[in-house]
């Protein structure tokens, strides 16, 4: 029985590093970490390439050529690809119709599918020293390249710099999620490195990589791990703001979107635990806490409430054991959620509060599922998007 209760404590000891330790260790660490300079100002305007891969945008197109034209940045340093992966809709033309009179944005026909593949495409003809990719659906803020430039010239190790996502038209449970994850990621960056950027809307140095690997799934996961295993930093920025447009508007949705996305996480945790003796210390631990979270815990947690009943069954002398952790596992989520929500008001001003509960119920969920069914599910960069509520307009 003494082998037991040990397992039995080692598993509440890993529930709460992968739920509440490593999230107020990283808190804390933040206090003393270094702030960004707002005030600081642009060294000199590097030329910048940015990505728009597409495929059947035609109802987007308009509003994304003026997002890109409204961007504050020198135009001569500035060169925008639209990357058309054969659309079968009018997707090309529209396109070709409303970038003819901007000399700086370009529209070209790749003849391949899948984002990967339409990135990969271009890459070869790039050689500016800074590459933005952004998808359809995401709208950025008109300062955002420059945000993308402070930083990179704030620090030389870094490599890869995201914007903070807000999600429009959103279900509260995605809104929380948003909330919840762009407060993790700025955290991760002031305190060292953030774990990833999302696709919306991103920024690498071309030194870092020449092309992505055919059999990537998320180009903004597998850039931030490539990044951070070379020991070069990502960071994740609340100064620079893009709208996702086409979000999951309901709970099925939901769920299919982050089903994906914790694939794509999976493949790739895997896929760079090879690095692990390579890498600084600090974002070592930073992956091994993700590998916890995404791959492990979901188990965890089953074997953690099975034990639970095991013991209540077994007899009132393991009643205070049981009691003891879920107890003390309670006080530190309440604990966590409190920080987090003090660094969510930081970040994200003025937002309401939604339920904590239901948004750690259904990502525990998904993370099951796709524990489950890692070995056998298989997915490519091509798949179905979001259906947008413009274009039900």
């Amino acid at each position: 029985m003494f082998t037991t209760i040990s397992i039995y404590f080692f598993m509440a000891f890993l529930i709460f590093w992968a739920y509440c330790g490593y999230l107020i260790s990283i808190y804390l660490l933040s206090l003393f970490g270094k702030k960004n300079n707002d005030d600081q100002k642009i060294l000199s305007y590097p030329h910048i390439t940015i990505l728009i891969p597409c495929y059947n945008e035609e109802n987007l197109i308009k509003e994304k050529v003026e997002n890109i034209k409204q961007l504050d940045y020198p135009e001569q340093k500035m060169k925008a690809y639209f990357l058309d992966g054969d659309s079968d809709d009018s997707t090309y033309e529209k396109l070709k119709k409303e970038t003819k009179n901007c000399e700086y944005i370009s529209v070209l026909k790749t003849h391949c599918q899948g984002k990967i593949n339409q990135i990969n495409y271009i890459l070869p003809q790039v050689d500016t020293e800074i590459i933005v990719c952004t998808d359809m659906d995401a709208l950025l803020e008109k300062n955002v390249l420059k945000e993308f430039i402070k930083t990179f010239q704030a620090d030389d190790e870094v490599a890869v710099v995201g914007a903070k996502i807000i999600p429009e038209n959103s279900s509260d449970l995605e809104a929380q999620y948003w909330e919840s994850q762009n407060t993790l990621r700025l955290l991760e960056s002031e305190v060292h490195s953030s774990s990833i950027v999302i696709a919306p809307c991103y920024a690498f140095k071309r030194s870092l990589l020449s092309s992505f690997p055919d059999d990537c799934i998320a180009d903004d996961i597998y850039i931030s791990f490539l990044a951070n295993s070379k020991r070069h930093k990502v960071k994740y920025i609340a100064t620079a703001v893009v709208h996702e447009t086409r979000t999951p508007a309901t709970l099925n949705q939901l769920i299919t979107h982050k089903f994906r996305k914790g694939n794509a996480y999976q493949i790739e945790l895997l896929r760079f635990v090879y690095t692990l003796p390579r890498m600084l210390p600090r974002w070592k631990l930073i992956f091994l806490t993700k590998f916890l979270q995404v791959i492990i815990m979901p188990w965890v947690l089953v074997f953690f409430a099975l034990c639970s009943i095991s013991l209540l069954l077994s007899g009132s002398m393991y009643l205070n054991v049981v009691g003891f952790n879920v107890i003390l596992l309670f006080i530190s989520l309440v604990i966590t959620s409190f920080l987090m929500s003090r660094k969510r008001k930081k970040f994200s001003p003025g937002k309401t509060k939604r339920s904590i509960l239901s948004l750690f119920l259904v990502a525990n969920f998904i993370l099951l599922i796709n524990g489950l069914t890692f070995p056998f599910y298989s997915q490519s960069s091509r798949y179905p998007k979001i259906e947008s509520k413009k274009k039900k307009q």
